[in-house]
């Protein structure tokens, strides 16, 4: 049986632990990612790819502030 692939990631800090989570969407991980951020979460990373291949903080903090704006 062939597994799917997640290409996208996010990485986070909880408590002293150092968590990344797979999607298999950008729209999936960027959910995931301001959700978190809602909670008070440091989302630090979030990409595809290898685990150093991340957007900046700066522009996953643009898109936490798009995600906060009313509709």
């Amino acid at each position: 049986m062939y597994a799917e692939t997640r290409d996208w990631h996010i990485q986070y800090h909880r408590g002293e632990n150092d968590i990344v989570e797979r999607f298999q969407t950008p729209e999936l991980a960027i959910k995931a990612a301001c959700r978190l951020m809602d909670a008070g979460v440091e989302v630090y990373g979030m990409g595809n790819g290898q685990l150093a291949d991340s957007v900046s903080t700066d522009l996953i903090a643009t898109i936490y502030a798009l995600w906060q704006e009313p509709d």
